[in-house]
């Protein structure tokens, strides 16, 4: 029998394509409690699992599910695959009982197969229903542009009517000046 995975948050962070997502996301590791010492990892693809504690975790995924052209199944499918980790005993596998976070990137406004950064929002909360969401909209972005009003108001209002979610707005102007910010959000003591 198959358990569902227990998912407490979700941190997305919403911007248009090369807008500077994955470095915010990124910044999160000034933090030593995410256990790089407060050293920012480089690597072009760094590991995706991280222990907040003993029982959390966190999955961070820097690519957009619309830069991998994936379909919202497939996008689900994957974090899911993996937040499940199988506990490795003698007799038949087990779930281990594992509280999972996740950060990742979204485009906006997105492909058409996903519909948009609320629409991911929305099934993600579905599928795995976290305690909160927090949609992080970068505006002004990396380049220091600002996202046209009627679209951040848009994609703001969208983004409400998404059930425990709550919306934001940084500058991403600076690559680590928001780091700690996010980091705290998975922070439970």
């Amino acid at each position: 029998m198959t358990k569902r995975v227990y998912v407490e948050r979700a941190l997305f962070m919403i911007g248009d394509q090369g807008t500077g997502k994955s470095t915010q996301l990124r910044s999160m590791f000034q933090d030593w409690r995410l256990g790089t010492r407060g050293v920012i990892p480089t690597d072009r693809n760094p590991r995706n699992t991280y222990a907040l504690s003993n029982e959390r975790w966190l999955y961070l995924r820097l690519t957009s599910p619309d830069e991998t052209n994936e379909d919202m199944a497939r996008f689900l499918n994957k974090c899911e695959k993996k937040m499940r980790k199988r506990k490795k005993t003698g007799r038949p596998e087990r779930w281990l009982a594992r509280r999972w976070n996740f950060a990742g990137a979204l485009q906006h406004p997105g492909n058409k197969r996903l519909q948009g950064p609320a629409n991911v929002l929305a099934h993600f909360e579905c599928r795995f229903e976290p305690e909160r969401i927090r949609a992080v909209i970068l505006s002004p972005d990396y380049d220091d542009n600002q996202m046209e009003p009627a679209k951040l108001r848009s994609l703001i209002n969208s983004l409400r009517k998404v059930r425990n979610t709550e919306v934001i707005m940084v500058d991403a102007n600076a690559r680590k000046a928001n780091g700690l910010l996010y980091a705290d959000f998975f922070d439970f003591t």
